[in-house]
C-alpha cells in the first residue's frame, strides 16, 4: 500500500512537471511578442542564448555530461546550430512581428508533421495511407490558419508573417537532416548546450543592423528574456525529461500537443488575440493530425523514449 501511494505521488509530480513544461513552452510565443515592442526580433533570440547558457552549463556539470568534441563535431554542430537556432529564430521572431502569437504557435506545431516525409525518405521507410492522409489534413489546417489571420493590427501582415514562419519550418527540416544521427552519439542536453553556445557568434551578422536599436532593457523585458532563456530553454527541458522517466513516452508526448492551446488561451488573455472560427478549425485539424500520427507511431512501436527525448530537445531549443 505504501509503495502504491509513493508511486502515485511520483507520477502526480511527473504529470505536474510535464504540464509546467508545456505551459512554459506555450507562453514563450507570448513573451517573444511582448519583447518585440521593445527590441528587434533577431536581437531577442541573440540575448536569449546568453541567458540560456548559464543553466545549461550548470546542468552539464551537475549531470557529469562534460565532453570534448572533435573539430569535425564542432563544425557539424555549427552547421546544425546555424539552421536549427540562428535561421530558425531569424525567421520565427521576425514572423511574429507580422502574425499573432497564436497563429505562429499553431503553424510551428505542424513542424513535426511536415518533417515526416523527409524522415521517411532518410530512413527509407514508406508511409502508410493514414499517415499521408493526416499530413494532408494538417496542410488544410495550415491553410485555414493563414488565410483567416486577422491583418488589422498595427504592422500586421499575415501573409508575410506566415511565409517567415514557413522559413523557420524549412530551417528546422534542414536542421533535422543535418543532425539526424548525432543524437546517437551525444545526449540531447549536450547537443542543446553546444548548439546554444555555437549560435552566439553565428547570430552576430544578423544583429549588426539592429545594434543601433539596443538600449538598457526595462524590468518587463528582463523578466521575459529571463523566462525565455532560463525557464523555456533549461527548466522546462529538465522537468519534461523527469516526466518521461516516471510517466513514460506515451503520456509525456501526448501533452506536447497542448502547447498551441496554451498559446491561444494566454494570447487571448494578455494580448487580446482572437482566433476566427476558420482558424480554430485549422488549429483543430493540425492538432488532431498531430495526435493521431503520434498515436499511430506509438501503436506500431516506432516511437519510443528516445523519440520523445528528441522532441523535448527540440522544444527546449525553439520553444
Amino acid at each position: 500500500m505504501e509503495n502504491t501511494t509513493q508511486e502515485l505521488r511520483i507520477k502526480r509530480k511527473g504529470l505536474i512537471l510535464v504540464l509546467i513544461s508545456v505551459f512554459f513552452w506555450g507562453i514563450s510565443f507570448i513573451s517573444t511578442k511582448v519583447l518585440l515592442i521593445e527590441y528587434p526580433p533577431v536581437s531577442i533570440a541573440f540575448f536569449r542564448q546568453f541567458i540560456a547558457l548559464i543553466p545549461l552549463i550548470i546542468l552539464i556539470y551537475r549531470r557529469k555530461e562534460v565532453f570534448k568534441p572533435s573539430l569535425k563535431t564542432v563544425l557539424h554542430m555549427s552547421l546544425g546550430s546555424f539552421f536549427g537556432v540562428v535561421l530558425y529564430f531569424v525567421f520565427e521572431n521576425t514572423g511574429l512581428s507580422y502574425i499573432s502569437a497564436s497563429g505562429a504557435s499553431i503553424l510551428v506545431a505542424a513542424i513535426p508533421i511536415l518533417t515526416l516525409p523527409i524522415e521517411s525518405r532518410l530512413n527509407k521507410k514508406k508511409m502508410d495511407f493514414l499517415t499521408l492522409f493526416f499530413i494532408f489534413l494538417s496542410w488544410v489546417g495550415v491553410y485555414l490558419v493563414i488565410s483567416s489571420e486577422d491583418g488589422k493590427g498595427a504592422g500586421s501582415d499575415p501573409l508575410k508573417g506566415a511565409l517567415l514562419i514557413f522559413g523557420a519550418m524549412v530551417s528546422w527540416i534542414v536542421y533535422t537532416i543535418i543532425t539526424d544521427r548525432m543524437g546517437e552519439k551525444y545526449s540531447s542536453l549536450q547537443m542543446t548546450t553546444m548548439q546554444t553556445l555555437l549560435s552566439i557568434p553565428l547570430f552576430i551578422p544578423f544583429t549588426i543592423h539592429e545594434m543601433s536599436l539596443w538600449h538598457l532593457p526595462s524590468g518587463i523585458a528582463i523578466l521575459h528574456l529571463t523566462f525565455l532563456g532560463i525557464f523555456c530553454s533549461a527548466v522546462a527541458y529538465v522537468f519534461f525529461l523527469y516526466g518521461i522517466t516516471v510517466l513514460g513516452p506515451t503520456v509525456s508526448s501526448t501533452y506536447l500537443n497542448l502547447i498551441p492551446l496554451v498559446t491561444m488561451v494566454t494570447g487571448a488573455l494578455f494580448l487580446n488575440e482572437r482566433l476566427s472560427i476558420l482558424q480554430l478549425a485549422g488549429a483543430l485539424l493540425i492538432l488532431l493530425s498531430l495526435g493521431l500520427i503520434s498515436f499511430l507511431k506509438l501503436k506500431s512501436g516506432t516511437k519510443n523514449v528516445a523519440d520523445v527525448k528528441k522532441e523535448s530537445h527540440e522544444q527546449s531549443m525553439v520553444g
